[in-house]
């Protein structure tokens, strides 16, 4: 064999699947390995016992083949060490070890050892062949035992409460089960979008995009290029050809928010999606697969808009593979607590202040509020708490509960010859921009919308 034949070879050998040949005889040492590197496999020598465990300690093989140096009670004692450190460790050897030495005598004396028939090497390679793959399979199956097994870590889904406990075997079910589909449904606030994420964050595809569609909001036409990308020419503004979401998120997950907002042309184009897993972008002439999975969240009844004729049927049957409802906080009062000294340490960090809890009669106030607002209303005042309270604990006037925070009919007045609505919005844009220094993310929080929402918004009214 020629250098380049050896090279070759080498590059075949599959090196995460290697063969222990415990063997003391020199000769034989050369034999086994040429027969079976030249099969594919990567052999790793011993040649006696103590070799085998240093090299089973170091390499942890798959197979382990014996040759003519270890018999009787010697070999079992080393192969009982040896699946100490590999256990399921699969063992082959030579029928008859004696003839294996004469047979090899005789070969050498007539110069035909490279053929080897008469030791029929084949058959030693279909059963190593044969013991890779069960090893292999075995540990796929120990890995996906471990996987169903392991807890799954959801840090964000805090609490104690049965609906919460409720909610995490869901999300569990969830991961187990990609690519199907899953439609998360519940009031504004209750946390819909954390559990997307702790879905997309757990699966096999957590290395991959995460992306949020919000279908809120967004005119039909907007929405669909974003969502499907366009080609150059498609409309007046398409100067070049861009990618849409489904398209950047290739491998990865698509979090359809809001979904029931969705229009009805949007519809029927997603639906072709889901079905055929095919897209084509505004003004495209060929497809693309969608190798993407689909979350979408919901705080509307679809059955409701479906008999309304708001949303399509066909569609809803795509979305409701999979459901998980979660359930709004008064629903869940026991986990106020958890919840409520979650975001008191978040904060707290956040604004480098030693605050280590609620008061009693904070958290007394708490407990008797009715949380129209959701865990999304409880996460904003309590970081308004923490930002004004000065002590160690909150305390109960810093929780401002209720309307006070929200704006009411009283606040804003219609003038009696009315006002221009889009002058108003534009208005109320451009101070949330001034009053945070041009700071999206902190605008949008201002005014109580998505920074994609913002976006769209000052790009309407030509602001920077």
């Amino acid at each position: 064999m020629n250098t380049q034949q050896e090279d070759e070879l080498r590059a075949k050998i599959d090196r995460t699947h290697s063969v222990l040949l415990i063997e003391s005889d020199p000769r034989l040492q050369r034999f086994w390995e040429t027969a079976l590197t030249d099969g594919g496999f990567h052999v790793v020598i011993a040649a006696t016992s103590n070799d085998a465990l240093q090299q089973a300690a170091q390499q942890a093989p798959h197979v382990v083949f014996l040759g003519t140096g270890l018999d009787g009670s010697k070999a079992v004692r080393v192969l009982e060490a040896l699946r100490q450190i590999s256990p399921g460790l699969s063992v082959l050897a030579p029928a008859n070890p004696k003839q294996v030495n004469e047979e090899l005598d005789a070969m050498e004396s007539h110069g035909a050892l490279a053929k080897a028939s008469p030791l029929k090497v084949d058959q030693i390679k279909i059963a190593v062949s044969d013991a890779l793959n069960f090893d292999r399979v075995q540990r796929e199956n120990r890995r996906v035992d471990e996987r169903e097994e392991r807890p799954v870590q959801f840090e964000q889904i805090v609490g104690t409460s049965p609906q919460t406990g409720a909610l995490r075997r869901s999300i569990a079910e969830a991961i187990r089960a990609d690519p199907a589909t899953v439609l998360i449904i519940g009031e504004t606030g209750t946390g819909k979008a954390l559990v997307a994420r702790a879905i997309h964050d757990n699966s096999s595809r957590k290395e991959k995009p995460f992306v949020v569609v919000e279908c809120t909001s967004v005119p039909a036409t907007l929405l669909e290029s974003e969502l499907f990308g366009y080609e150059a020419g498609a409309f007046t503004d398409a100067k070049a050809p861009k990618k849409g979401l489904l398209e950047v998120a290739e491998g990865g997950t698509i979090f359809l928010d809001e979904i029931g907002d969705l229009e009805m042309p949007v519809q029927a184009k997603l639906l072709r999606v889901l079905e055929e897993k095919r897209v084509r972008r505004l003004g495209g002439t060929r497809d693309y697969t969608a190798k993407v999975r689909f979350l979408a969240a919901t705080n509307k009844s679809l059955e409701t808009l479906v008999r309304e004729g708001r949303f399509r049927q066909d569609l809803y049957f795509r979305l409701n593979v999979l459901r998980i409802p979660v359930s709004p906080l008064r629903e869940r009062k026991e986990d106020m607590d958890c919840l409520a000294r979650y975001f008191v340490d978040q904060f707290s960090r956040a604004f480098h202040k030693q605050i280590h809890g609620l008061s009693f009669a904070a958290q007394q106030q708490l407990s008797a509020y009715d949380w129209p607002g959701n865990v999304r209303e409880l996460r904003n005042i309590i970081e308004r708490a923490v930002i004004l309270e000065q002590g160690e604990l909150i305390s109960p006037r810093h929780l401002t509960l209720g309307p006070a925070g929200l704006i009411t009919e009283d606040a804003i007045r219609l003038p009696e010859g009315g006002v221009a609505l889009e002058e108003a919005e534009r208005t109320l844009v451009a101070q949330a921009l001034e009053r945070t220094s041009g700071n999206q993310t902190a605008a949008a929080k201002l005014l109580h919308i998505t920074r994609f929402a913002l976006r769209t918004r000052m790009k309407r009214f030509g602001l920077s």
